[in-house]
């Protein structure tokens, strides 16, 4: 298969994921003429995190980076469905935090501060929670250590779940009917570098020598390119740790868990009054923050929680969902929160691994070596994933900025090392 493949590129993207997906696609729309690969060690576009993804989105945040990426991204996937009418499974369900009073005051200045931003949220009161879900408003006396109270709610408007196939559907049938070319399980094996100008040295090229990528090695064979992109996610790591470069995201598994909505979960799935789908909203508990995701097409709820002390750091090839994670972590909590999960019945679960950036946790993308790095999605990915792929377009152009879907501007250096301008974000799950 490898041998369909050997002419020079003036692009090769490793890893169809959705960010790999969304750099192609619009590397290729900006420069129909060149010749664009996608190389994806799967058998498919999408089966690595990608496929893992709870599949939610928001557009609310106190980083004005994350929310230009987010907004923009999430605006064209609404454009996509509504005008191109490719069907995404967009759900306008929204976002719920539920916090005690000391949490929600703390986060007081920072919503002050989002303001100016014009984001659509509303407080929901202690009567109306209970009234609408009637959790377990008292959880702090539950004799389980660290669980707060349940006095008052933030529910985001502009936020939802999509259907994460059809994304990538979306994205691979756009680039490939402009003249992309993928190739599916194709491993790469190495990135090739070398001497701009080849001085036939044993060893080269040598630190003092001006080098450049140049291909990429699969199968014994080289397949030459003018440009290299890496957007492999926490793989991205064994191809560019070799050369020295650092990809600025750290491998830890996330699970997820999913349970049947019988009895009086099918009541607390129909949840109204929240959004126009008539369903609960995509619910965060007050701590720990195990997130609650209804699926009114299976008539499901996903549950799950990002676990950071005593979770390894470490790339795993094929990530297992461990039971007693949610028999002996997650559901104690969840139930006791949630007196409708206490006999729930788990059907189906997973794992992957998010690629977390652990210094501002939001994406990095940068270039060295005529190697372009789209990184660190820190459990992000699909719902920034448009903008990431207009602002890895950007670099392979050589330009500084970018018109983000929906005419923001962005400058892309404010997500890659040097120049980094990134706010730390308030409001993580």
């Amino acid at each position: 298969m490898v041998k369909d493949f050997m002419e020079k590129y003036d692009a090769i993207v490793i890893g169809g994921g959705i960010f790999g997906l969304t750099s192609a696609y619009h590397i290729k729309r900006e420069n129909p003429e060149h010749k664009v690969l996608l190389l994806e060690e799967r058998g498919a576009a999408g089966q690595g995190n990608t496929a893992k993804s709870a599949g939610c989105f928001r557009a609310f945040f106190h980083s004005k980076t994350n929310l230009k990426m987010a907004n923009s991204s999430i605006e064209f996937y609404k454009h996509i469905q509504e005008v191109e009418k490719f069907n995404l499974g967009i759900r306008w369900i929204g976002y719920l935090w539920l916090f005690d009073e000391e949490q929600f005051h703390s986060l007081e200045p920072y919503l002050k501060d989002m303001e100016p931003l014009r984001i659509e949220y509303r407080i929901v009161s202690n009567e109306e929670i209970k009234e609408k879900i009637n959790p377990n408003m008292k959880a702090s006396e539950s004799g389980i250590s660290g669980l707060r109270n349940i006095e008052i709610g933030l529910l985001v408007k502009k936020a939802g779940k999509m259907d994460v196939e059809k994304l990538v559907e979306y994205y691979e049938s756009k680039f490939k009917s402009i003249g992309g070319k993928v190739a599916y399980g194709i491993k790469v094996n190495r990135i090739i570098v070398e001497a701009e100008e080849k001085l036939g040295l044993p060893g080269e090229p040598y630190f003092w020598q001006k080098t450049k990528a140049t291909g990429v090695e699969v199968e014994g064979k080289i397949i030459e390119a003018e440009k290299i992109v890496v957007a492999a996610g926490v793989w991205a790591d064994r191809l560019l740790h070799p050369l020295g470069i650092d990809t600025y995201q750290r491998a830890k598994k996330r699970q997820v868990f999913v349970v049947k909505a019988e009895g009086e979960l099918e009541k607390l799935l129909y949840t109204r009054g929240f959004n126009a789908e008539g369903c609960l909203p995509f619910t965060i508990l007050p701590q720990p923050r195990i997130y609650i995701k209804p699926d009114i097409d299976e008539r499901n709820f996903w549950v799950g929680y990002a676990d950071d002390f005593l979770r390894p750091i470490a790339i795993e090839d094929d990530p297992q969902p461990e039971e007693n994670f949610y028999r002996y972590g997650i559901h104690p909590i969840l139930s006791t929160y949630m007196p409708q999960f206490e006999q729930a019945k788990l059907v189906n679960s997973w794992a992957g691994q998010y690629g977390i950036n652990t210094y501002d946790g939001q994406p990095v993308v940068f270039q060295e070596g005529g190697i372009i790095v789209a990184t660190a999605d820190s459990g992000s990915g699909i719902m920034k994933g448009d903008a990431i792929g207009r602002i890895v377009a950007a670099i392979y152009n050589g330009r500084r900025e970018v018109e983000l879907f929906g005419g923001e501007i962005f400058n892309v250096e404010d997500i890659g090392i040097e120049k980094r301008k990134v706010e730390r974000e308030k409001f993580i799950i």
